[in-house]
């Protein structure tokens, strides 16, 4: 999957604003708590979209025939999207703590930190309307949308934990494990929403 990823433009287009990101914030340490704070509020956004898309989503996993829908999945798919909410909430909250005291607010450069914020909320606003589309011809897989969100985290987890162990340095392995996971994390929901699957029960009816 990530082999073909690398021919997909837009993933080249990723990496390549990744690659500058390193190059720029490596010579520019005093600006790098600005993409941090960029990076956790982006994760609040997908989290909170993830959220919507676990409420809203059709999910086959859950049933074996939508016209006879399994009694309580419904309610399974509603709990699972609040447990999501509150957990991957509480992951972030603590992170915004580290992240105070680690980096603080007051060298962030509020221009760039709005206007980012702004670009990628409306970017996943643009998504989250063709994912509801793509639904209606396309099998997602609700573990899996699930757990997608947590591949954020890693990098800030262990921006935080390995530095002060191994005295490395931390703008440079946040940088590196980001340009992986908005990689990785691309190439997954490229995955499950490109490919198209007509449902029996849609097959012989248009999508309107």
């Amino acid at each position: 999957m990530l082999k073909k990823a690398f021919t997909n433009p837009s993933i080249l287009f990723l990496l390549a604003g990744n690659i500058y990101c390193i190059w720029y914030y490596e010579n520019n340490s005093a600006a790098f708590s600005t993409v941090v704070w960029i990076y956790w509020f982006q994760s609040i956004t997908i989290g909170l979209f993830n959220f919507l898309e676990l409420l809203t989503i059709k999910d086959e996993t859950l049933t074996t025939d939508r016209a006879h829908t399994k009694p309580g999945s419904a309610l399974l798919s509603n709990w699972s999207a609040w447990f999501f909410l509150f957990h991957f909430g509480i992951f972030h909250l603590v992170y915004c703590v580290f992240l105070m005291i680690d980096f603080g607010v007051r060298s962030i450069n509020k221009t760039i930190l709005l206007t980012g914020i702004s670009a990628f909320f409306l970017e996943c606003v643009i998504n989250f309307i063709r994912h509801k589309r793509r639904e209606r011809t396309t099998t997602v897989n609700f573990g899996v949308l699930f757990f997608l969100p947590y591949l954020r985290v890693i990098p800030m987890h262990l921006m935080i934990i390995l530095p002060a162990f191994f005295g490395w340095k931390p703008s440079l392995l946040f940088l590196v494990l980001k340009t992986f996971m908005d990689i990785l994390s691309f190439s997954l929901y490229h995955h499950i929403y490109g490919k198209s699957k007509i449902r029996d029960t849609e097959a012989t009816s248009p999508v309107m």
